[in-house]
């Protein structure tokens, strides 16, 4: 069986009631029959709702269990986050997709990142409403960082709950003016990645919830390859020495980092040996980024990659890591 721990839904329901007018944080129009155009993206993929043609794929590729959640944008974006009301509705979609899945998917709780104060009691009362194992959280809110002391309770409300913390890339100012050949999201995405847990880590917020299940879409963007130069901002001796970067914690930034977790939706064979040679094999999960184009919807580029891995590799990226960190088999974190 293959988990997939990155991918995508939202219940028809969801997307017709917001056509309507029931709510107004995303614009949606009803084209045709079961055909959507949202606005800012274009024609939605049927995938993204289509729960018999969605279960049909999951089954034909052998995956036995997929982490779902909206499209990131809709829990934060410029000059949108969500609020407790609107990520009730979310977590509703969510569960409804869920609901209908026959067992294949469970879902990630879209947190009311909008209202801080609130965040991590309504998170709480969401899980134990849905039993969702996991968390989507976007890079930044609004645009502000998630190092913010306001965000603190709901770290610790992922912590306590042992939730997997999926975190995705949102556009932030970093990347909203990257609009010229789809940039915000080839590179300004991964960008946002790096930016968001750099401060995680720089801030102390991973030095205080050590037992953070966070896993990083995309590979961790940029965040593997630069491990050792963002080393050097703590490490600097003399003229290039920043006192902050020692303020909040006691080790190196890669010393926090480690203990993080990343998807293979790094959509290069070459890339994702280096991620694994970077991080450890016990710390990536397989990620499709379904059912999105700009990804690897249907594992076309990293399964082949890992199928030819020794076994024992292969059963750790492909299930192994997951279930551990879902509490679906014991063993070490």
């Amino acid at each position: 069986m293959i988990v997939d721990v990155h991918a995508h839904g939202l219940s028809e329901e969801f997307i017709v009631e917001t056509a309507r007018g029931v709510g107004c944080e995303w614009r949606v129009e009803i084209a045709a029959p079961r055909r959507y155009v949202a606005a800012d993206y274009g024609v939605l993929d049927p995938l993204l709702y289509d729960i018999e043609g969605r279960l049909a794929s999951l089954r034909e590729r052998d995956i036995g269990l997929q982490l779902v959640g909206p499209p990131p944008p809709l829990v934060s974006s410029l000059g949108h986050a969500a609020s407790i009301a609107y990520s009730r509705r979310l977590n509703r979609s969510t569960g409804r997709f869920v609901a209908e899945s026959e067992g294949l998917m469970a879902g990630l709780a879209s947190p009311a990142v909008g209202e801080p104060s609130g965040a991590a009691e309504e998170l709480r009362r969401v899980i134990d409403e849905y039993g969702f194992p996991g968390v989507l959280l976007p890079t930044s809110v609004d645009g502000v960082p998630l190092d913010g002391a306001q965000f603190e309770p709901l770290f610790t409300a992922i912590e306590e709950l042992k939730l997997l913390a999926f975190m995705h890339p949102v556009s932030s100012r970093l990347s909203a003016d990257l609009r010229d050949y789809t940039m915000s999201i080839l590179i300004g995405w991964p960008t946002e990645t790096t930016v968001a847990v750099t401060r995680l880590s720089f801030a102390g917020v991973l030095a205080r919830h050590p037992q953070l299940k966070l896993v990083l879409a995309h590979g961790g963007g940029t965040l593997p390859y630069l491990l050792g130069r963002i080393d050097l901002g703590y490490s600097a001796p003399q003229y290039e020495r920043n006192p902050d970067c020692r303020s909040n914690i006691a080790h190196r930034p890669s010393d926090y980092l480690r203990q993080l977790y990343f998807d293979t939706t790094v959509c290069d064979p070459k890339s994702l040996d280096f991620l694994i040679g970077q991080v450890g094999a016990d710390h990536v999960l397989f990620g499709s980024d379904f059912p999105y184009e700009i990804g690897d919807a249907d594992g076309a580029i990293a399964l082949p990659a890992i199928r030819v891995m020794e076994a024992s590799l292969r059963a750790l990226l492909l299930s192994t890591n997951a279930e551990r960190l879902l509490g679906l088999t014991a063993g070490p974190r």
